[in-house]
């Protein structure tokens, strides 16, 4: 359960235009509108885990063969999310956003567009695996609901402090504290993507 917990977390948290656009939305919107983003962002989060887990269950029961490759191929992922995180622009400005649509609108825009996200799968497995889950128990369809339930907590975590940060503090708290502290998840996210691209390869190895 841990690992699952760990993973849903990082998977969460390396959302990091997610995380901007919340509290955009909590500076600019209602209460509603930042609740609906934020349940778009969860729900989407645990679907593509809701798909990793099992799958990577799988792959790693079935396919031994390929394992070193899996491992080769989530430390490039994670290699190139670290990239883009050192490339990615700081945020300036929380208060800019366009007139918002109903709440009900917004859940859809951003479900469909986090979805629509194709490294986002990758990102999954990637993560999952710098987690060494089935390393350290059995790809068993016996640990799936385990680390999904982990998964479920992590994701929640991440995405519900930061839905209720929004609706209740993004308006109280002076924008460029909000700022400066959203800048400071951009670099840790990273670092910790390059760290979890070693550690993924070792496991590898």
């Amino acid at each position: 359960m841990l690992e699952g917990i760990t993973a849903g977390f990082i998977f969460s948290l390396t959302l990091f235009p997610g995380t901007v656009w919340l509290a955009k939305v909590g500076v600019r919107g209602t209460k509603l509108q930042v609740a609906a983003v934020g349940l778009a962002f969860w729900l989407s989060h645990f679907f593509w885990l809701f798909v990793a887990v099992p799958g990577l269950m799988m792959m790693y029961a079935h396919l031994p063969f390929i394992r070193f490759g899996m491992h080769l191929f989530a430390a490039f992922v994670l290699a190139y999310m670290a990239f883009k995180f050192f490339r990615s622009k700081r945020v300036f400005q929380i208060d800019d956003a366009p007139e918002l649509s109903r709440p009900w609108d917004l859940f859809n825009t951003c479900l469909n567009q986090s979805l629509a996200m194709p490294m986002r799968l990758p990102a999954a497995m990637a993560i999952l695996l710098a987690t060494g889950v089935y390393i350290n128990h059995l790809p068993l369809w016996a640990t799936v609901p385990k680390v999904l339930l982990g998964a479920l907590i992590g994701v929640t975590w991440w995405w519900g402090q930061f839905t209720i940060l929004s609706a209740y503090f993004a308006k109280r708290v002076p924008d460029a504290i909000t700022i400066k502290s959203l800048n400071k998840i951009r670099p840790f996210c990273a670092v910790l993507c390059l760290c979890l691209s070693g550690i993924v390869l070792f496991l590898g190895l």
